[in-house]
């Protein structure tokens, strides 16, 4: 069966074929069962909900909660913008969209308040798991979907994106979306291709990497249409297989169901494109930062994790603006939105050419850090709120991406003989997968892959279960086999957990500074350095914080050790240059200042020291 979902009154069908008799979730055959039904989705929302607001009401301590930093901060700033009337602003969009089109809904509807916003994405993420096991329901069966429901509602790293300023959160839910838009659109009926398309659009503009998906979904919806549905007998009563609509309108059937998802994804992205146009003269359905960050991933020397493209420009508000001033010295010469992008992404070709071997290997490194059970950080990590959330680190502990692999790899195998009905869900997977390991691994990048996983493992336990009742250990040994091998690739310890960690306490450390609590902070940034000593930014930080408060002769020692790691570090010389000055060190302190304009000529305050210096 070409299609994805079975259209028939009786749901979905039985797990991989092996339960063939048994309806979808909590009967579609009676009145009670059908009761039953709604009573476990309703179940789900409530306990969904409820261990997200657990969370958030234990994260309110959280430093990123009451000072936003990083991503979340820009996020917020232009969603407060699109709230007071800049609904289509003056610059080509660099990030996804919608996200902050969405927050500036919520603002003007419930106010700019981090706690309704929390308490809105905590709301819309018990959706989410509800349209994941409505979808598993019709992937496999009704206690796959039932199972599927309560894994996500109780799946850590999904709790930690709903309560953070994140667009990880919405994409979470639109991916669901579009999973339940999937599972019921088999059979070319035009609206709901047209659905599929309006949904996958939306997806788009929270996570640009799923434009693989849209070919993939439109071969798919072209081959349902021409799917020979065996559960639909004829009129006659002879359980004979129909064709619908017959051969001779085989192609015409598919061209309308194509047609309709297209049109649904125009619907989406044609107003974005237009936009893009309108302001900037190019054309995108999306963003112009594919470039910039193919050049993270991939340049010489690339980890596979986020790094800036200037060190000491960490932040977001510099991402742009750095991919734009280093293109435009080399060009000599202004560049539109799109040639920046292209001259990154030449760029890193040409990285990528005078080392394919290297490259090659760096990517099988970022293929294992896909599928490994350590959440990558960007500036918030889960690690730390889970410092504050017990339920996050309960879950955590046992409900991660180490124990979804595996569970997800059973399923797969123990539903391989339905592949002819699963193939899409395959593709979507590994397209997925590939498309972050092709730039770079963080957390959130991975995230569209867990609603994905989800109802496999699901299915997976359902078998496993059904197995273990009918003793049937010998039809289970490659699944579980397979489940094991799983585990171990996806629980190797591949990262340098400690420097990560080290990381996000430096950030919670740089979001307590902010708040003015500089001796939690200062504790924050010295644990940083305990972790990770070889650190020029952790030092740099630790200094700044014993500075502020007076203590210089201990932050000039950090100082120095953070350029003695990483000497064209940008804003430590003028940093020590101030500090050397503070306890009479005029020469030394000339020198550092006259340091940093040679590292960064646009240092106004490190130029108008030196004049002030000298003047003395």
């Amino acid at each position: 069966m070409a299609g994805m979902a079975r259209d028939d009154s009786n749901g979905a069908g039985g797990v991989a074929g092996g339960n063939s008799g048994r309806s979808g979730v909590p009967g579609r055959g009676t009145g009670g069962t059908r009761a039953s039904s709604w009573v476990a989705l309703a179940g789900l929302v409530v306990a969904a909900f409820a261990v997200r607001y657990l969370y958030v009401a234990q994260t309110e301590g959280v430093p990123f909660v009451r000072q936003l930093a990083g991503d979340a901060k820009g996020y917020y700033e232009w969603a407060a913008r699109i709230a007071g009337g800049e609904w289509v602003g003056d610059e080509a969009f660099y990030q996804a969209p919608l996200y902050p089109y969405t927050l500036a809904v919520v603002f003007r509807t419930l106010g700019e308040s981090v706690a309704c916003l929390r308490m809105t994405q905590i709301a819309w993420g018990a959706l989410g798991t509800v349209l994941l096991a409505a979808a598993a329901r019709r992937m496999f069966d009704g206690r796959a979907g039932v199972v599927a429901g309560a894994m996500a509602a109780l799946y850590a790293p999904a709790i930690f994106f709903d309560g953070i300023v994140q667009k990880a959160s919405l994409s979470g839910l639109l991916i669901c979306g579009l999973m339940w838009a999937l599972a019921r659109a088999g059979g070319g009926r035009i609206w709901r291709a047209a659905g599929v398309g309006i949904v996958a659009g939306l997806v788009v503009l929270t996570r640009e990497n799923a434009l693989i998906w849209l070919p993939i979904l439109g071969a798919w919806l072209w081959m349902g249409a021409h799917r020979v549905d065996r559960e639909c007998p004829l009129k006659g009563g002879h359980g004979a297989n129909h064709e619908l609509g017959g051969s001779a309108n085989r192609r015409p059937r598919g061209l309308w169901a194509v047609g309709a998802f297209v049109a649904g994804l125009g619907l989406v992205l044609g107003p974005v494109g237009m936009r893009n146009a309108a302001v900037c003269g190019e054309w995108s359905f999306s963003t112009f930062q594919a470039g910039p960050n193919f050049y993270i991933g991939n340049h010489a020397g690339a980890s596979g994790r986020y790094e800036p493209l200037v060190r000491g420009h960490e932040t977001p508000e510099f991402e742009r603006a750095d991919a734009t001033k280093l293109a435009q010295a080399v060009a000599g010469r202004e560049l539109s939105p799109r040639e920046v992008s292209d001259y990154w992404m030449s760029r890193t070709w040409q990285d990528i050419g005078s080392d394919v071997p290297g490259w090659l290997r760096l990517c099988a490194v970022k293929m294992l850090m896909v599928w490994n059970r350590y959440e990558v950080g960007d500036v918030e990590s889960q690690y730390v709120y889970a410092q504050y959330a017990p339920v996050l680190q309960g879950l955590g502990s046992v409900w991660h991406f180490g124990a979804l692999c595996p569970l997800a790899a059973v399923g797969v195998v123990a539903t391989r003989r339905e592949w002819r009905r699963l193939w899409v869900w395959y593709a979507l997977i590994l397209s997925m997968a590939g498309s972050v390991a092709l730039f770079y691994v963080l957390a959130r990048y991975r995230y569209p892959l867990v609603p994905l996983l989800i109802p496999f493992a699901a299915a997976g336990c359902v078998q496993v279960w059904d197995g273990l009742r009918r003793r049937d250990v010998r039809r289970l040994a490659l699944p579980i086999g397979m489940g094991l091998v799983a585990a171990v690739v996806s629980n190797l310890r591949i990262h340098d957990e400690a420097r990560l960690d080290a990381l996000a306490r430096m950030n919670v450390g740089v979001a307590l500074a902010r708040e003015g609590n500089l001796p939690a902070a200062t504790e924050h940034f010295a644990a940083s350095v305990r972790l990770h000593p070889g650190s020029a930014e952790g030092r740099n930080n630790l200094a700044q914080a014993l500075a502020m408060q007076g203590r210089f002769g201990a932050a000039i020692e950090h100082y120095e050790a953070a350029l003695s790691i990483e000497s064209g570090l940008l804003g430590v010389d003028y940093n020590l240059g101030v500090a050397l000055e503070r306890v009479g060190r005029l020469d030394a302190a000339l020198g550092h200042y006259r340091r940093a304009v040679d590292l960064d000529p646009s240092d106004v305050e490190a130029r108008r020291a030196i004049e002030r210096l000298q003047g003395e």
